[in-house]
């Protein structure tokens, strides 16, 4: 049996690594977090961490954003700084550790939401029927877009949004067509081209003829406040999103809502949840309606949802 007070738990994102110790199911402390860039290596970053903590492990689990080919993920810098390389085997090896687990972050995510309580979630769309069964889904909207479920123990493991689009409105369509336009023809248009960071900007420059793709994203945000129209298109293929998947996957017990992208709509007030329902909810047969009545949409207001989901393994 392990005892809980010497496993480490690790979110490794694209820019941040989140450390923590785990207590108990649902709970960790000494929780640290570091900016990868500013380190030479992985090992440096742990090595840090343990440090400052002043704790020592005998094993640990690690949520990354980033698939492993092979044990290894290779981190590229954004800054010339030269590269390095997150090897796990290497890493237990250093470490000394007994057991090394590695999750995608989403699954880890989706592992926490049924340890949320209600002071861990907003309510976006309350449900107005009762729930058609207790699946649940996460929809992780940031650089691009991923999504995951969860059944009693049981994680839904997914590509993420990597599906051919769906468009109703002639405006859809057109928007669609401009986007086509943008993307290397040796590649399919898919629905992360449409909600994800990069695809806010896109709608952007489709409703203002701006090009937003070297503004930083505080000036992004700043300008988005004048052009109401996007923000309204996003979250109809954001609520498009949300529908197909409910429908295509069966999970009727609620959406959750995470990601960077959604974080800084929320906390910029630029958000249509009005546009989101027209289209997650439209009207349909009664026997769907019930359904998708009964599926609240839950804004995570938990910003360390993998970490907690970490501690449920």
């Amino acid at each position: 049996m392990l005892n809980n007070s010497s496993i480490l738990l690790c979110d490794l994102g694209g820019t941040h690594a989140r450390f923590a110790r785990l207590m108990k199911q649902g709970t960790y402390d000494n929780f640290r977090k570091y900016r990868l860039n500013d380190f030479d290596s992985f090992e440096e970053i742990i090595t840090r961490y343990l440090n400052d903590s002043m704790l020592q492990f005998d094993n640990t689990r690690f949520a990354s954003a980033r698939a492993a080919v092979d044990g290894r993920i290779q981190y590229k810098r954004h800054a010339g700084d030269p590269d390095y390389i997150i090897d796990f085997k290497a890493l237990k090896d250093h470490f000394k550790w007994s057991e090394l687990k590695v999750l995608n972050d989403l699954e880890a995510g989706t592992l926490g939401l049924p340890l949320l309580d209600a002071s861990q979630t907003q309510t976006l769309l309350p449900a107005t029927e009762k729930p058609w069964n207790a699946k649940r889904l996460l929809i992780s909207v940031g650089t691009g877009i991923g999504h995951s479920g969860i059944h009693n123990t049981s994680v839904l493991e997914t590509p993420g949004g990597h599906w051919l689009p769906i468009t109703v409105t002639e405006e859809h369509q057109k928007l669609a067509a401009f986007l086509r336009d943008k993307k290397d023809s040796n590649f399919a248009l898919i629905m992360e081209d449409f909600v994800s960071g990069h695809g806010l900007r896109d709608i952007a420059g489709f409703i203002s003829g701006n090009d937003y793709n070297a503004m930083s994203p505080e000036i992004f945000l700043q300008d988005l406040q004048n052009h109401p129209e996007a923000v309204r298109l996003f979250f109809e293929f954001l609520g498009l999103y949300a529908n197909t998947l409910t429908a295509v996957t069966g999970y009727y017990g609620g959406i959750y809502l995470t990601g960077g992208v959604i974080d800084n709509l929320v906390k910029h007030d630029l958000t249509d949840w009005n546009a989101f329902e027209a289209y997650y909810r439209p009207n349909m047969v009664q026997s769907v309606n019930h359904r998708l009545n009964g599926s609240a949409v839950q804004y995570v207001l938990d910003e360390e949802l993998p970490l907690l989901g970490l501690t449920s393994l």
